[in-house]
């Protein structure tokens, strides 16, 4: 394959981000610095700015910058972390996490809410509800979490295509349900690795990993519920940016 070929091939937001990713690491910007704005690097490399954006995502993914809105970027590290950061500032963010990785369909079952579980997700213990288990991976194949996805049965036609498919499960689900995402409601534990999660994850059974519980709802009703089992280690870093209202006077 020719370079002009392989150029043609290369997604522009990769080629400003493998760009960046040499400035960082020749020193042009050091630890510590900022990159220069996102209009700069819209003239420099003469593309839209969702392009840069996309870029930048993907450098902070990897731990290299910090992103602020109204600050800029602030470069962190010389080098990727080999960390994946999963950056929350609004549903949306959780629609790119999906899209940025893969999620491998490995089972389909029925199964009945024990009571524990029935809390966790709102319903009643003794409901029989379709649970999909999954893994999901980064672009580049590691295993960042084992997705545990309770789904209503009325979706159990559907449900496993949507894994099997690109994007989120929720949106498909909604979409079916001809109703909007009114809630997203998580909750994040530090607990010790049961078996399947362990060998799926590559960890030591009991150690410790963190399970981030999802809930979307419409405005009446559950559409789905996932339980994702995360590396508790260095693989994995869970950020959420709140922002502070302003005060008058």
């Amino acid at each position: 394959m020719s370079d002009m070929q392989r150029r043609a091939r290369t997604p522009r937001y990769l080629e400003i981000l493998n760009a960046l990713r040499a400035d960082i690491g020749a020193g042009t910007y050091a630890v510590g610095a900022l990159l220069p704005s996102e209009a700069s690097l819209c003239a420099r490399f003469d593309v839209s700015r969702f392009t840069v954006r996309e870029a930048l995502r993907r450098l902070e993914a990897e731990g290299v910058v910090s992103r602020t809105q109204g600050a800029g970027s602030r470069v962190l590290r010389a080098t990727p972390s080999g960390v994946f950061v999963q950056n929350y500032r609004s549903v949306s963010d959780l629609t790119q996490y999906a899209a940025e990785t893969e999620l491998e369909l490995l089972k389909v079952e029925d199964t009945i809410l024990d009571d524990n579980t029935a809390a966790r997700l709102g319903q009643d213990a003794g409901e029989t509800w379709l649970l999909l288990h999954s893994l999901r991976r980064s672009a580049e194949g590691t295993p960042l979490a084992v997705v545990e996805s309770y789904v209503p049965q009325r979706f159990r036609d559907i449900a496993p295509g949507l894994a099997r498919a690109k994007g989120p499960i929720y949106a498909g689900l909604a979409k079916a349900a001809g109703a909007r995402i009114e809630r997203v409601i998580q909750e994040t534990q530090a607990l010790p690795a049961p078996r399947h999660v362990a060998e799926a994850l590559g960890v030591i059974e009991q150690s410790p990993v963190l399970r981030i519980l999802r809930r979307y709802s419409t405005a009446t009703d559950l559409l789905i519920a996932s339980f994702n089992w995360h590396h508790g280690g260095d693989r994995y870093i869970h950020r959420t940016r709140i922002g502070l209202e302003r005060e008058d006077g």
